[in-house]
């Protein structure tokens, strides 16, 4: 379709070639800066690092088409060799999955299934006839059913010297993907192309907002500050670190009050043996408080409790950058899932860090812990038993923190600190 990216339009020596990266990127920072000025609140959020990030993951899935094997000489996606109804059947999934997948808060998934939809729909207007016939509109039935179709492409070529059929049936060839006579026979309509495919880019991210609602949109689009999350254990002896977590919350809570767009989102992952969850996602700061204080330490007492399951939720459930902080007196028992939960952590950039009120060398039960935990095992427990969290928080960036139940309030600033910088 159109080049590819920037370094596209160096190798073809067509400066002025409109590429998928120019046309995506301008058509989401257009709408994203469009629907934030509609907003009375629009100066909650801004355009950094996180923004130009989940443009560059539209972006990335979007070239992507024109090189993974899978993709990259199959017509159906590219609108080649008169596939316009197959491929507009494909364009209409990419948009379902693309809906259900923000509606679902699965970010990442929408932008990769958005960005493919953005490609098929930009070589549509590159590759078939609709610029030759003479249409100055877009073509809405490709996403549209209930709009009336238009018979597209008649027997044509792509041509250019990347096409090895151009010298046999159908000579010459159509394709606007460059301003280079080279590599497109039909340069000359280029600009048109571009500029039809540009405004089909943009309509599909009004619909795509009017559908999910402009949060949603902004979310997806601008992706959310990096969320506060506890993650729990609720086993009997944890009525300190509980209390100790209510209160920290509190405190972030309120710091973050007077910073407008700092608050993001809270994440609440408690855990037990051998319950996980269920996951609490809240924005709203007081019912996550209201959240925290229904949390009651009962039950569990065995020394293993489910860990990684309720980080691997918490980091699932948690946009990128977030600080994990994890409550815990007790060493993992799916010790299966490191591997799983270490390549997460790496890929959403999230910290974890861990507040253990537990002596990693004392390998027999003091009097106090065998009155809180009478179930747990009595044989010697391992002074290496905690080595999975270390080497978690380390690799991500974050803390292990050893303290006891009567320290667990002023070591537990740790985490308000954290957040704040």
């Amino acid at each position: 379709g159109f080049l590819p990216d920037l370094w596209s339009r160096v190798l073809t020596l067509s400066w002025d070639s409109h590429t998928h990266q120019y046309i995506t990127e301008r058509a989401i920072l257009n709408v994203t800066l469009e629907t934030l000025r509609g907003l009375k609140k629009h100066h909650q959020i801004r355009l950094g690092r996180g923004f130009w990030r989940a443009v560059g993951d539209v972006v990335k899935s979007n070239a992507a088409m024109d090189f993974r094997s899978s993709t990259r000489s199959d017509p159906v996606y590219h609108f080649d060799s008169e596939h316009i109804e197959s491929a507009t059947v494909m364009l209409r999934r990419f948009w379902t999955h693309t809906v259900l997948s923000v509606r679902a808060k699965e970010y990442q998934s929408a932008r990769h299934s958005l960005g493919q939809l953005f490609h098929s729909l930009q070589d549509f207007y590159s590759h078939s006839n609709w610029v030759e016939m003479g249409q100055r509109s877009i073509y809405l039935h490709l996403l549209q059913p209930e709009e009336p179709a238009v018979p597209v492409a008649k027997k044509c070529s792509h041509g250019g010297i990347l096409d090895s059929s151009r010298f046999s049936g159908a000579k010459g060839g159509i394709n606007k993907d460059s301003t280079s006579p080279l590599f497109s026979p039909h340069h000359y309509l280029h600009l048109k192309a571009a500029t039809l495919a540009t405004e089909a880019t943009l309509t599909v991210l009004r619909d795509l907002r009017d559908s999910v609602g402009h949060r949603n949109f902004l979310l997806f689009s601008v992706k959310q500050v990096p969320a506060l999350v506890f993650v729990m254990d609720t086993t009997g002896s944890m009525f300190e670190e509980i209390h100790a977590a209510r209160l920290r919350a509190q405190s972030i809570i309120q710091s973050r009050a007077n910073s407008p767009g700092q608050l993001g989102t809270f994440v609440l992952v408690p855990f037990h043996d051998p319950g996980v969850g269920p996951v609490f996602e809240t924005d709203d700061p007081g019912q996550f408080m209201q959240h925290m204080e229904g949390l009651m330490a009962l039950g569990g007492g065995d020394e293993p409790e489910m860990c990684l399951s309720a980080i691997q939720l918490a980091l699932t459930h948690s946009p990128p950058l977030s600080e994990i902080f994890v409550f815990t007196d007790a060493s993992p028992k799916d010790a299966h899932l490191f591997g799983v939960v270490k390549a997460l952590s790496l890929e959403k950039q999230s910290k974890v860090t861990f507040l253990l009120t537990e002596d990693p060398n004392y390998t027999k039960e003091s009097r106090g812990r065998l009155m809180r935990r009478k179930r747990r095992s009595r044989e010697p427990l391992s002074p290496d038993r905690f080595n999975l969290y270390s080497s978690l928080s380390s690799l991500s960036g974050g803390l292990t923190i050893f303290t006891t139940n009567s320290d667990i309030h002023r070591v537990s600033t740790i985490v308000e600190d954290n957040t704040a910088a």
